[in-house]
């Protein structure tokens, strides 16, 4: 059997002990750490140490960050209430680790309010890691374009729908791109992920077309496609999922209906690390539109079964 049948696995003692667990109707299996995975996921209530763990099985954060790299960060962290938000001990456990991989600076691709640091019980322990971290000042929801933050892109190269796109400039000049979501509900897409995040790159008035450039509000092809077409223009080097604790209805606010699944997981494969997150909602990836759209467009793949996916507690 190649890897993609089976994971390796050896007499690992401790935590990393030999475990089984289903994802996408098959079997697991982890005893080791496997710098071939695909995805890692890492189960337990540690959620710092959890997301150092996802990325360790991944080969590091220095496999992703090179020293002395600039490094963006597009951290899903608007919402108010929980659930809504990545857990920011994840978002802390990653700026920790691209700080010690030797990243010179680390930049928010989209405002992080003090608050939303200071909801993690390690936010004064940490505090030092700040003083390597800036943020585009500009990107605030809804954003307004600026000439000095803001490039606008006439078309997409290989986009169907999404047109003039205002974006983020920072997005081009960074070496390293890392997208850090939560896998929650979302009332017009169904699911929000790492696909969807990236609409955090845009102005409102990019948003505002994603809603109503088709003539019909919300229309839900539409979106989806716009969706797909914006992850086109830069693919991030490394994703980092949120599923702890997530709603699963009344997204992508809240409140809602929360799931607890105690997960983090990792990996490069954008529509594969939605279709991980969409199953923890309980969704099927040919349910998700976004899913079936950025499939199609190139950006990843939806079959599971073909990975080497790791999962530890």
């Amino acid at each position: 059997m190649d890897r993609r049948s089976f994971i390796k696995r050896t007499a690992a003692t401790g935590a990393l002990g030999f475990i089984g667990s289903t994802i996408a109707g098959r079997k697991i299996f982890a005893g080791i750490i496997d710098k071939e995975a695909d995805i890692s996921v890492v189960k337990g209530s540690d959620v710092f140490g959890n997301t150092k763990k996802a990325v360790e099985i991944l080969g590091g954060m220095e496999h992703f960050v090179p020293a002395g790299s600039k490094v963006g960060l597009l951290i899903n962290s608007g919402f108010d209430l929980k659930g809504a938000y990545v857990h920011p001990d994840i978002s802390l456990s990653v700026l920790e680790m691209c700080i010690d991989a030797g990243a010179q600076d680390v930049l928010c691709l989209q405002v992080v309010d003090d608050a939303y640091w200071k909801r993690s019980e390690k936010y004064d322990k940490l505090s030092g890691l700040f003083d390597h971290v800036s943020q585009v000042s500009t990107n605030v929801f809804p954003a307004e374009y600026n000439d000095e933050d803001w490039m606008l892109i006439p078309a997409i190269e290989g986009a169907k729908s999404l047109q003039e796109v205002e974006v983020i400039k920072a997005l081009k000049e960074v070496d390293v791109l890392i997208n850090i979501f939560i896998a929650k509900h979302h009332a017009g897409t169904f699911y929000t992920g790492a696909l969807k995040n990236s609409m955090g790159f845009c102005t409102r008035k990019t948003n505002v077309f994603y809603h109503l450039g088709s003539g019909e509000r919300n229309d839900p092809d539409f979106l989806a496609q716009c969706i797909a077409d914006i992850n086109l223009i830069r693919q991030p080097d490394l994703i980092i999922g949120d599923a702890t604790e997530f709603i699963i209805s009344n997204g992508p606010q809240g409140p809602g209906e929360i799931k607890q699944m105690d997960r983090v997981f990792a990996g490069t494969n954008l529509v594969a690390m939605d279709t991980l997150g969409a199953s923890y909602n309980d969704f099927a990836p040919d349910e998700i539109l976004t899913i079936i759209k950025a499939e199609q467009m190139g950006l990843g793949s939806s079959d599971l079964s073909e990975m080497n996916v790791v999962e530890i507690s």
